[in-house]
């Protein structure tokens, strides 16, 4: 009994010392083990971090929520600058929302039983608006409608040209989105943007327009303007930050 006693002791040391020399020591309590990537390797844990700790509890994501129009220029500039590299860079940690209605405005059509929609940049706004409304629909995923829609923005030509190359650029079906712009779906659908922005966002206010957990302030949308990952990072609570986040902090 003592000599097993003994050889747990001297197993023990020697692990004590070999951690040591690589100047990270594996925690006695398991509860530390996650703690950094370095004490998991230290412990011979990181694949079990990385699937059951690290990975982002959907609670401390961020929700960011964009309100824009699909020909402003501003919004395009944002969204294909600010927005896109926030995605590319700290998707695990935020919820990105694309709200596509902007300043347009509607009108119920008895007659019809559908709603006009009358935009700030006419009728192809209203129509690209429809686009990337039912491309979110049809793909709700952002990584799937993500790229799309900065495709779209990133192309000044004819609205259906550039939704059509996008498609093809970004493995969207366009027949598929086309079939729910010409229905009555894609008009309840648009409709449902409609009052999502008008409940939200004040009236003829500037866009893009953004929230950040539901809050807007002067403060949220400057921040969000000039550096969206910073942002973003401040906010994120959660445990593990993405690398970009850890190089700002």
């Amino acid at each position: 009994m003592h000599s097993i006693c003994f050889l747990i002791l001297v197993i023990y040391t020697v692990s004590v010392l070999t951690t040591n020399v690589f100047g990270i020591q594996c925690p006695n309590s398991s509860a530390d083990w996650c703690k950094t990537k370095e004490i998991a390797t230290s412990c011979g844990v990181t694949k079990q971090c990385a699937s059951v700790v690290w990975k982002t509890n959907d609670n401390d994501r961020v929700n960011f929520t964009i309100y824009y129009e699909s020909l402003c220029a501003d919004c395009r500039q944002f969204i294909i600058t600010q927005v896109w590299f926030a995605f590319q860079a700290i998707s695990d940690i935020v919820n990105l929302t694309f709200i596509p209605y902007g300043n347009a405005h509607e009108i119920y059509r008895p007659e019809t039983k559908l709603y006009q929609f009358y935009c700030q940049h006419g009728p192809d706004e209203c129509y690209g608006n429809l686009i990337h409304t039912c491309v979110i629909a049809s793909y709700p995923e952002t990584q799937q409608h993500m790229p799309f829609i900065y495709c779209m923005d990133s192309i000044v030509d004819d609205v259906e040209k550039v939704a059509r190359q996008c498609a093809q650029n970004t493995s969207i079906d366009f027949e598929k989105v086309a079939n729910c712009t010409n229905s009555r779906m894609g008009n309840q659908l648009q409709h449902v943007y409609a009052t999502q922005t008008e409940h939200t966002k004040p009236t003829q206010a500037f866009v893009p327009w953004v929230t950040l957990n539901g809050n807007h302030t002067e403060e949220i949308q400057d921040l969000a303007e000039t550096d969206l990952i910073a942002l973003i990072c401040d906010t994120y609570k959660g445990a593990n930050p993405p690398a970009r986040c850890k190089k700002i902090l």
